[in-house]
Formats: structure tokens, C-alpha cells, sequence
């Protein structure tokens, strides 16, 4: 089988490096206030200041920026003041994230901040996945395939979302394909995918839908190939009409 084409992916999740660099942009452009700036000029500037050390500032504001704004966490369109750049929700994202970087050590009952701190988060990832969701530049990502592929299975190879997708190319419904997924579900994991050249797809196909899920609280993985939704999936499935 091959899927000739993959759209819709963005190459980043909000690991907990990303959400470092992510607090360093806010910080960056909080320093330099209401003064005008563009989305190449955030770019330059973390550039110049080194804000992730040895990292290339500019490819990776380029990696993680576009996701951002889907979630409607940043608005970076033509020129605009700099401290204006993260919406509410985006800061919001920015300080539980860097209250989650200050939990040390040796702070009293650690475990149940962080806990708290983390669902926090989560909350704040699937607000701006409803964003992304309702907003109709995005009704064609991906993600919404993943999402209804868990919400129908639960538990999930990941070579099932290759097949929804294969399925999509040849022209079947979303429906049709989950049927199908679930006629063939216990030899789909057994399947190789491969592209035009004839060579495997590379996991990056999924890996950053899965790791977006993964960080927002929606599933959880059981091995290296499959996935399981937690509970907090559950209310989210019905915030969200998919």
C-alpha cells in the first residue's frame, strides 16, 4: 500500500523543550513591549539575542510558530506590537508552562502541584484544539482523522491512521474507512506503508499528532505503535463535534 500524499501535519507538539522555547518568544517579546515587530523580525530578533542558546532561533520559531497560531495561542500577521503577539489564551499557555519549569525539588507536596499545573495545561491544549477545530482554514488537517479514529476504536495501532489515510486517497468517506479499519483491525498492524520510491513511511507521518495528543491529555501510549485514549478524552469528545 502507499499514501502518496500527507497534508496537514505540522512539525512540532509542545514537548516540554518547545514549551521552554515558547516561554523564551513571550519573555523576548514582553521585553520589548508595545514596539512594532513582523513575524520575520520575532525571527531575527531571537536570532540576535541567542534566547535558545546554541538552537537556531530562526528555524525553530519557523518549526512551532505555525501550530501556535492554529491553536490561536499567537497572532503574528503583518506588523504589530510585540507584547501583543500571544492572545490570552496563548498566555496563559506561557505561564503555566513557566510554573511547570519553577517547580523544584524541594517544594511542598511537588507531586500535587505539578499534577494540578498539568491539567491545567491540558485544559489549555484542548481549548485551542477546539480553536484550530472551528476555525475553517484547518477543517482539513489531519488531526480531526486521528481524533475520530480514537474516538470510534479508543485503542489504536498507529498503522491504522496510514490506512484511514490510504483510504481518503482512493476516494472512500471517513466512514467507509473506519469501517473497513475495523474488518481488517487485526491484520492492519501487520501492514507496510510505503511511498512513491517504495520505501517505508517514516513515522513522522503521525509522530506529531501523536506526541500533540499525548501532551494535551488525550491518550495515552501503551508501546511504541499504540495508543489508548484517558479518560480527560472523553469530556473532550463531547466539547468538540467531530
Amino acid at each position: 500500500m502507499t499514501v502518496e500524499t500527507y497534508k496537514g501535519v505540522d512539525g512540532s507538539s509542545l514537548s516540554s523543550t518547545r514549551c521552554s522555547q515558547i516561554v523564551r518568544v513571550y519573555e523576548m517579546l514582553d521585553d520589548f513591549g508595545d514596539g512594532l515587530i513582523t513575524y520575520v523580525g520575532i525571527q531575527e530578533l531571537a536570532e540576535s539575542q541567542k534566547i535558545f542558546g546554541s538552537t537556531a532561533a530562526k528555524s525553530a520559531i519557523r518549526t512551532f510558530f505555525p501550530l501556535l497560531k492554529k491553536l490561536d495561542f499567537v497572532n503574528y500577521d503583518g506588523e504589530f506590537p510585540a507584547n501583543k503577539c500571544f492572545t490570552e489564551l496563548g498566555t496563559q499557555f506561557v505561564l503555566v508552562c513557566r510554573a511547570l519549569e519553577n517547580v523544584s525539588d524541594d517544594m511542598k507536596k511537588k507531586n500535587e502541584v505539578v499534577a494540578k499545573l498539568t491539567h491545567i495545561k491540558h485544559s489549555i491544549q484542548k481549548q485551542g484544539l477546539i480553536n484550530m477545530y472551528n476555525n475553517p482554514a484547518y477543517k482539513s488537517h489531519n488531526m480531526w482523522l486521528a481524533l475520530k479514529l480514537l474516538q470510534r476504536f479508543r485503542v489504536i495501532h498507529w498503522n491504522e491512521f496510514l490506512f484511514l489515510l490510504h483510504c481518503k486517497e482512493v476516494g472512500k468517506s471517513t466512514e467507509e474507512a473506519l469501517d473497513e479499519i475495523s474488518r481488517l483491525k487485526d491484520q492492519i498492524e501487520e501492514y507496510e506503508f510505503i511511498n512513491e520510491k517504495e520505501e517505508p513511511l517514516p513515522n513522522t507521518c503521525y509522530s506529531y499528532i501523536r506526541s500533540f495528543l499525548i501532551e494535551a491529555g488525550l491518550i495515552e501510549s501503551l508501546n511504541s505503535s499504540i495508543s489508548t485514549v484517558t479518560e480527560e478524552a472523553d469530556e473532550f469528545f463531547h466539547a468538540i463535534k467531530l
